[in-house]
């Protein structure tokens, strides 16, 4: 799916092995993909540091 260049950015992040095999079962349970799992949190940690 092509990203919305005007809307969104493409960022790369670089996470340790057991951090990532863990958020893919988070994503899978939340029926997200890891990418939109990892987006999901960040807004969710920003609206609470509000």
């Amino acid at each position: 799916m092509p990203v919305n260049t005007e809307t969104h950015v493409n960022a790369s992040v670089v996470l340790e092995k057991d951090i990532y095999e863990k958020l893919k079962v988070v994503a899978k349970r939340e029926k997200r993909s890891v990418s939109k799992q990892i987006a999901y949190l960040v807004e969710k940690m920003l609206q609470d540091e509000k």
